[in-house]
């Protein structure tokens, strides 16, 4: 009597073909991973360009003043250009007028005068504190 089995099963070279899969997706899995959660550097960005904003503003000023938490900029043409923290940003405004918001998410906004310009402190809602110096060129 002859026996024919018809029973297939899994056999050892598949399964190292499965292994051998698996040892190669999963580490390019983790590199996808690690790429998605790459972090944001937008708060930096952002603070920096007030700051090189500011400066272009004060560079174009002709005299400036400076409160604690305001910066008064007079241009030719008699403009008051003011800076100043307004709830949670900061904003620009000409004559008093206008609401031109150049910063958001603002706890502080410091300001002190040099004798060769401005010393601005901005501290975030995340707890990070920017300093920078703005010359004045008259």
């Amino acid at each position: 009597m002859e026996y024919k089995s018809f029973e297939n099963g899994f056999t050892l070279l598949n399964q190292l073909f499965i292994l051998t899969a698996f040892m190669i997706t999963i580490p390019i899995m983790a590199a996808i991973y690690n790429s998605l959660k790459q972090e944001s550097y937008y708060d930096e960005l952002s603070i920096q360009q007030f700051f090189n904003l500011l400066q272009q503003e004060v560079n174009q000023a002709l005299t400036f003043r400076t409160t604690p938490e305001k910066v008064f900029l007079t241009y030719n043409n008699e403009d008051e250009i003011v800076f100043e923290k307004y709830g949670d940003v900061i904003r620009r405004q000409v004559n008093g007028k206008g609401h031109e918001i150049y910063l958001r998410d603002v706890t502080s906004f410091q300001v002190s005068s040099l004798h060769h310009g401005i010393n601005v402190i901005v501290n975030t809602k995340k707890e990070d504190q920017y300093e920078r110096t703005i010359v004045f060129y008259p």
